[in-house]
């Protein structure tokens, strides 16, 4: 059975916890056959980090693509070399020398922190306004996808990963005009919508987006849905892939995308 995860990090990025031979090793073990690094490329220059926090650090184009390179001939799983562009909008200017700093076979656009506000692994939710915060937060998705420059959107509500770890719990259809709005703005520009499978064992226990949303996308007009377990372990490579490509059959697809050369190739689930 063809298996991909479409978003994995290693220790080239600045919060990846594994090296890329790992990454790799485990891919094998789970049985993928195709993979996909997705090395993070913040575009905010560190403006979403509270005072005293280590920054982080750039993307070493050089020394990660040819890492890769070398072990693509290595291993029988296909490697595709992409990155994880974020929050493209806060610094355009940036987020175009990226991505024409490398052939990238694969770029997944994301927002981890909207505008004047930490990243939102560092906010405190139990003394924060959570309808606020998510508003503004698909305001600024919605120009992300606008902005386009990126194959596939990752984690479409990403802050939930935080709220459910706080103790709290989000009514996801209070947004859910913001939400057709972004989908249907994807499948207009021809964007992939990722299904994130990192939350799966995490305390919202679901997929980012769920099936209510991939249905949604599907009778929008979208065609591309890419699979990202968003692995920083190695642990976790491989990570609810077949769980997802169930769900998305459920929601109407029978196929999932990868890309090489930034073009959609289809894989029959």
């Amino acid at each position: 059975m063809f298996k991909a995860d479409c978003h994995i990090h290693t220790e080239f990025s600045f919060d990846g916890h594994q090296t890329a031979q790992e990454a790799v090793r485990v891919a094998e073990k789970v049985g993928l056959t195709e993979i996909t690094i997705t090395e993070h490329c913040e575009c905010n220059d560190n403006a979403a980090l509270p005072p005293g926090e280590e920054p982080w650090t750039d993307l070493d184009v050089a020394a990660y693509t040819k890492t890769f390179e070398k072990l693509r001939e290595t291993t029988p799983v296909k490697i595709n070399i992409g990155i994880e562009l974020g929050q493209a909008a806060q610094g355009p200017e940036y987020a175009k020398k990226m991505v024409s700093a490398y052939k990238w076979d694969f770029i997944l656009g994301s927002l981890h922190n909207v505008r004047n506000e930490y990243d939102f692994c560092y906010i405190d939710y139990k003394n924060n306004d959570i309808k606020k915060l998510f508003t503004e937060y698909f305001e600024q998705l919605y120009e992300t996808v606008m902005l386009g420059g990126f194959s596939s959107l990752t984690h479409l509500y990403y802050p939930v990963r935080y709220i459910y770890r706080a103790g709290l719990t989000v009514d996801l259809s209070a947004f859910d005009e913001q939400i057709h709005a972004i989908l249907e703005l994807c499948a207009k520009k021809d964007i992939g919508l990722e299904i994130n499978t990192s939350t799966l064992d995490d305390k919202f226990a679901d997929f980012v987006p769920g099936l209510k949303y991939a249905e949604m996308f599907r009778a929008l007009g979208g065609k591309i849905i890419t699979v990202g377990s968003d692995a920083h372990r190695s642990q976790r490579v491989g990570l609810g892939i077949s769980e997802a490509y169930e769900m998305i059959k459920r929601a109407g697809f029978s196929e999932i995308a990868t890309f090489e050369n930034r073009i959609p190739v289809f894989h029959k689930i």
